[in-house]
């Protein structure tokens, strides 16, 4: 049975994508992406023996893009929120290991306010590294969002009064 050239192509490409997962599979396009800060406050102050406190958190987002063009009206945001931070006993003041939970809203350029869930666990003894953000309510409502902070650190007197401030002058967010 001889078979025509564009029958083997067809049949190489299907043996291909079905042997090599994603060989022609392109990455979903996210809805969000945009530069920002954050700083996270706790109290009491964390140290060697005191590995729980209230944590609160401030910051902002700009220079928002959206790639798949179905966010296009948000720019930026400013977001506010309060949980808790616990953190294994005898951990050095000054180290950036804890888990973080809260509950927070941004609000966006566009007086839209999304609520979401913050989850930041730099402690590798409790699993996975994460800052995320599931989002509840609002703009993005059902999308995750993963923050990669380029600059972190911790207040300067911490080594003395204990761990007050995390903070991240700048980051990258990106929502899927």
């Amino acid at each position: 049975m001889k078979r025509s050239p564009r029958a083997v192509a067809v049949l190489v490409i299907a043996l291909v994508t079905a042997l090599i997962p994603g060989a022609v599979a392109r990455a979903a396009t996210g809805d969000l992406t945009c530069t920002g800060n954050f700083q996270f406050n706790f109290d009491p102050p964390l140290t060697a023996t005191n590995t729980t406190a209230t944590a609160d958190v401030g910051g902002g987002l700009v220079d928002c893009v959206s790639p798949n063009g179905r966010y296009t009206r948000l720019k930026s945001g400013v977001r506010t929120g309060v949980g808790t931070v616990s953190r294994p006993l005898g951990t050095a003041p000054c180290a950036p290991v804890m888990t973080i939970l809260e509950g927070a809203v941004l609000t966006w350029n566009t007086g839209e306010k999304s609520k979401f869930r913050i989850t930041v666990n730099t402690d590798p003894s409790s699993g996975r590294l994460t800052i995320s953000a599931y989002f509840t309510s609002g703009p993005l409502v059902g999308d995750t969002a993963n923050a990669y902070p380029i600059v972190l650190h911790t207040n300067a007197d911490c080594a003395v009064n204990g761990l007050t401030q995390l903070t991240s002058d700048l980051l990258q967010v990106t929502w899927e």
